[in-house]
């Protein structure tokens, strides 16, 4: 591919500069990872930005902005937002691109689609970079890969997909620097993701397994059905593309024979446009536990609200929370985000204010689970959930992970698969139906779930997290309960090869 000689002498320019950051994720700095840093980062790639990626330039004039001008955190927040919709739709991908061209790109994923048309990302070696290191420091750090050798079986979807390549990557570089890993990659495939496990296992001292949530479910259940011996293995879980409850990874953990062991399941919080953007740690897996049992107060939100608790670093990914929720991001991904819009509600705290206001009683437990506070001392970042994924009933939103929740909640938990899909339709009066269809556990008849009691149990979780639509029940009372269809197991199963989707259109 040719381009303009200058353009590649910037370009780099542009990497060197920002390669020392890149190689120094440091989690156990307060000082390194404070927002002060992240925002002198965020600010030079906005400069930079603005002068090398035509869209962004354009973006900017359109708006009547010179930015030579910004120079304050209280200008940089003035900056007005970015989104698929008045960004990255309105322009070319070369465009978008660092000084027009794909000509530092590697690879190109695209977005899952679940929220309309895909997209199309392209990364170079420097996004790689950073998602390796993030991920090198779970293994390493984590799941103890430095010492024996350990067995990565590969879940995620793989493709043009992002989660699937990305950890092949950070596995492969991860092994590269000193780790003894073995990977596999089965992808979504379960029946040979267990065909892997049963074959090799015994030849490793420890197994990590990487995919989403309701794959990795499967994978064990699959399992233990076919004779493996989960308690007598060494397994770790790493989940990404969605958040899930304490609930639900104490029952895995409980399926792996590991109760109470809540650090060998980590969450990534992750997206196409810019892959892992923070992970869970063991010391944000205990303090989402902890906070639980605390007094409601101004510095930690409303447990029961919060889909997922991670940590970041911000000196690569720069996040800010607004008023309203909305997570905003600015980071060096393919294609440079500047005050972008990610869709998801949640919120920041800091290490030290989070710790001070923990108290030391979670010291002392943390002390007690072998826990170093000092190794994570990075900000924290907590989801209430997507935007985009709810329902509008009645003009309120219901969320996925409010509805998730619920069922999870509910009596008949163990019964049930964890898959669903929800919609509001139109009846022949025209007013709105709120319904979910449910899938059953394998193994389950329709005869053995009280459709009457999960609809009780979904309410009553709605009313207690949502005040929207606790108000909406007081006042519409039987029309603002869900129709609840049970389906058997394997009737929800989306098109091999792709997520879960939420949501019946």
């Amino acid at each position: 591919m040719r381009y303009v000689a200058k353009y590649s002498i910037i370009h780099v320019k542009y990497s060197c500069m920002a390669l020392p950051a890149l190689k120094s994720l440091k989690p156990g700095s307060s000082a390194f990872n404070t927002a002060l840093r992240g925002f002198k980062r965020a600010l030079s790639l906005f400069h930079e930005a603005a002068e090398r990626v035509p869209a962004y330039g354009d973006f900017l004039r359109k708006h009547g902005i010179r930015h030579g001008s910004i120079e304050t955190a209280e200008e940089f927040r003035a900056l007005p937002l970015t989104d698929k919709m008045n960004y990255m739709s309105q322009y070319d991908l070369r465009e978008l691109s660092w000084d027009g061209s794909l000509g530092s790109a590697k690879c190109v994923s695209t977005s899952s689609g679940s929220t309309g048309v895909p997209h199309y990302w392209p990364r170079g070696h420097q996004q790689d970079a950073v998602i390796n290191m993030m991920i090198q420091k779970i293994y390493e750090d984590v799941f103890n890969t430095s010492t024996g050798s350990t067995l990565a079986v590969d879940s995620f979807a793989l493709g043009q997909w992002i989660a699937g390549f990305e950890f092949y990557n950070a596995t492969k570089w991860t092994a590269e620097r000193g780790s003894h890993i073995v990977i596999v990659t089965p992808g979504i495939d379960k029946d040979e993701a267990v065909r892997e496990i049963e074959k090799l296992a015994r030849y490793f001292d420890r197994i990590v397994i990487g995919g989403y949530p309701p794959f990795l479910k499967d994978i064990v259940e699959e399992g233990t059905h076919i004779g493996i011996d989960w308690a007598t293995l060494d397994v770790r879980l790493l989940g990404g593309g969605e958040a899930v409850s304490d609930f639900w990874k104490d029952r895995m953990l409980a399926m792996i024979g590991r109760p109470g062991e809540f650090w060998r399941y980590v969450s990534e919080f992750g997206m196409a446009e810019a892959g892992v953007v923070a992970n869970e740690t063991p010391l944000s897996a205990l303090l989402r536990r902890y906070i639980k049992d605390l007094p409601k107060n101004d510095f930690f939100p409303e447990y029961e609200n919060i889909a997922g608790l991670y940590q970041f670093y911000p000196s690569a990914r720069y996040f800010e929370a607004l008023p309203d929720d909305s997570l905003i991001l600015t980071s060096d991904a393919g294609l440079p985000l500047i005050r972008y819009d990610t869709r998801d509600r949640g919120g920041i705290f800091d290490y030290v204010e989070a710790l001070n206001e923990a108290g030391g009683e979670f010291r002392t437990q943390a002390g007690s689970a072998h826990i170093d506070v000092e190794k994570w001392q990075m900000p924290f970042l907590y989801l209430y959930g997507r935007k985009d994924f709810s329902v509008s009933l009645y003009a309120l939103n219901i969320y996925v992970d409010h509805v998730k929740l619920s069922l999870e909640r509910s009596r008949d938990a163990k019964k049930l698969s964890g898959l669903f899909t929800m919609t509001v339709r139109h009846d022949e009066k025209l007013d709105q139906k709120f319904e979910i269809a449910v899938e059953l556990e394998q193994g389950i008849e329709i005869v053995d779930v009280s459709g009457t009691q999960l609809t009780s149990d979904v309410v009553a979780t709605l009313c207690r997290v949502n005040t929207e639509y606790s108000k909406l029940y007081g006042t519409l009372g039987e029309r603002a309960k869900p129709l609840i269809t049970l389906v058997p197991f394997g009737g929800l199963q989306t098109i091999h090869g792709r997520k879960h989707k939420w949501f019946k259109k």
